[in-house]
């Protein structure tokens, strides 16, 4: 049987951002070796809750503990508008847009929009953001809003973040390894390179067990 490696992500997970040398570094690595997907976890999809200033102190607390373990750059000046939500739905369809229009493109465009996000402090929510950065990729923006409006693409997401339930996975980042029909929880939780490149080889290797902490925010 073909192994593949599964990377679960949410684009507006902040220890994805954490985690985005290391995957990085494990395409580069292993790309020519075993298939490399993305499934998108959802995060807090669909989220309504107002985004007031004891939220907005949770969520730099955390961004703060990832910056300090993984030397990721973040913006500590985030002061969304009053009307923002932590909605991680939009930029999660944006990535399955991608996935459609330019699948080689899928990961650089998940960058793009962490990087929006974490260091710029773009809302990244809105679908009219979502385009420009599609378009900074070469993507029509036409195009990428006639499919992010597409109902189909609206139901898939909502069955891809079920497909990452399914799987068992409950917090991000998280890498599993697929065998034919088995899984294997490489990690579930951010990890530095060396303890993931040694995780994957072990895996292909076929001695690994699987281990890893959740860290979701």
């Amino acid at each position: 049987m073909v192994k593949s490696l599964i990377y679960v992500v949410d684009p507006m997970c902040s220890w994805c951002w954490g985690f985005s040398p290391v995957i990085d570094e494990i395409v580069r690595r292993y790309c020519d070796r075993v298939p490399i997907k993305v499934l998108l976890g959802g995060l807090r999809p669909g989220n309504t809750e107002r985004f007031d200033e004891g939220r907005r102190a949770y969520i730099l607390s955390h961004w703060h503990a990832v910056h300090e373990r993984t030397g990721q750059p973040f913006n500590f000046n985030f002061n969304p508008d009053p009307s923002f939500m932590y909605d991680t739905e939009p930029p999660s369809r944006a990535m399955m847009v991608v996935r459609q229009l330019a699948p080689d493109k899928e990961l650089v465009f998940l960058n793009t929009v962490q990087e929006a996000f974490y260091v710029k402090n773009t809302d990244v929510t809105h679908p009219e953001i979502l385009a420009n950065l599609a378009g900074t990729q070469g993507i029509d923006q036409g195009r990428f809003l006639e499919w992010f409006y597409d109902s189909g693409i609206k139901q898939s997401i909502w069955q891809e973040f079920d497909r990452a339930r399914q799987l068992g996975v409950s917090g991000f980042p998280a890498l599993l390894g697929q065998n034919g029909n088995d899984h294997i929880r490489l990690t579930q939780g951010y990890q530095p390179t060396g303890v993931m490149i040694s995780l994957i080889d072990e895996w292909l290797d076929g001695s690994a067990s699987g281990k890893g902490s959740s860290l979701v925010v």
